[in-house]
């Protein structure tokens, strides 16, 4: 594993990776292994190979930027806080406003002026989104209005809130475990999570999953599950009230119902996280689990998406390093929401303190 706490950033290299890299570190130039056939053949291709050499000079893989928000000029009153974050929200009144409040409808009143303003506006044909007035989203259809603005909440939170790891996860606990269910999107672990709050879980998040490395720690947010049509099903004796929820329709024309589970004097309370899985459905599969090693824990949270806070201080990282080797974590792959909740609590049992 290279870090770099002046670029915030971290890289994961296989063992010939680390072996060219040691290499590299001890003054061999990148000619000198390519004209090695097992280090370059090992490494698969010269790209590889010039990656490595570039990370052992100090240099990362290109990455996407963050999201910079522009100052609010013209503060105004805050009408809802997203974790905390006062915000002022706009967006078109009469039969498109459900869809607009859908994603926001537990957020608290703000109390403060409001330091982002977001609002949904007419352009053209379709409309646009704008944050602090500066257009982040573009939009062809009414039906985008709801999905659009709960990506732009999103990118506020990663722009704005408190948190030293974001992750693409969701998260439950009850009164003995903080399960964090991390998976890329189309994985289904949403319905896993809306599942699990059905029998006993309480939801903390449905991404992203805020971490506080200092507390171990993942912050709870009041904001719903999202559900694409083909978990409407699967959940519809769990959350019946699923089948009138509003429906939004994504880019790609998937539609999704977003669910606000009931929510206790504990929903507002950050909890701590004890156990990662990685959920697998699959048809027709029989289930089973595996236990993870820590540099395999680490690998999938960065594949499944994983953005490091502004100015993470190494110690900070090595928390990351330790919660890794520390917290029991673990592939599950089922065919049904019933062996996977099954399976979860036995694991959770087996490894509990």
């Amino acid at each position: 594993m290279v870090y770099s706490e002046t670029q915030n950033r971290f890289a994961g290299l296989s063992a010939p990776g680390v072996s060219a890299y040691l290499a590299f570190d001890t003054g061999a130039g990148i000619e000198d292994l390519r004209r090695s056939n097992d280090s370059s053949d090992s490494l698969e291709s010269d790209d590889r190979l010039d990656t490595v050499h570039a990370l052992s000079q100090g240099t990362f893989p290109a990455q996407d930027g963050r999201m910079e928000w522009p100052p609010l000029e013209n503060s105004a009153p805050a009408n809802i806080e997203i974790l905390g974050i006062p915000v002022f929200l706009e967006y078109p009144a009469g039969p498109l406003e459900d869809l607009c409040r859908d994603y926001f409808r537990n957020c608290p009143p703000g109390t403060r002026p409001a330091r982002y303003h977001l609002s949904v506006q007419h352009r053209g044909n379709g409309w646009a989104i704008y944050g602090n007035g500066r257009e982040i989203l573009s939009l062809l259809r009414d039906e985008q209005l709801g999905l659009g603005l709960l990506h732009a909440a999103r990118a506020l939170l990663y722009a704005a809130g408190e948190y030293d790891v974001a992750l693409h996860a969701a998260m439950v606990a009850d009164d003995r475990c903080g399960v964090m269910l991390c998976a890329p999107r189309e994985s289904g672990k949403s319905t896993l999570a809306a599942y699990l709050v059905a029998h006993s879980f309480e939801l903390v998040t449905d991404e992203p999953a805020l971490l506080h490395l200092e507390t171990c720690t993942v912050s709870s947010l009041l904001l719903p599950v999202s559900l694409k049509e083909g978990s409407w099903a699967a959940l519809r004796h769990e959350w019946p009230q699923l089948a009138c929820a509003p429906i939004h329709v994504r880019s790609d024309d998937v539609k999704i119902r977003l669910l606000h589970p009931p929510r206790t004097n504990l929903s507002s309370l950050s909890r701590r996280l004890t156990h990662i899985f990685f959920p697998e459905y699959r048809s027709a599969c029989a289930a089973r689990s595996e236990r993870l090693s820590p540099l395999r824990t680490l690998s999938l949270l960065n594949e499944g998406g994983m953005i490091l806070a502004n100015h993470l201080a190494s110690d900070k990282f090595e928390a990351l390093l330790r919660l890794a080797c520390t917290a029991p974590a673990y592939i599950v792959q089922y065919d049904s929401l019933d062996y996977a909740e099954r399976m979860i609590r036995e694991l959770c049992a087996e490894t509990s303190s």
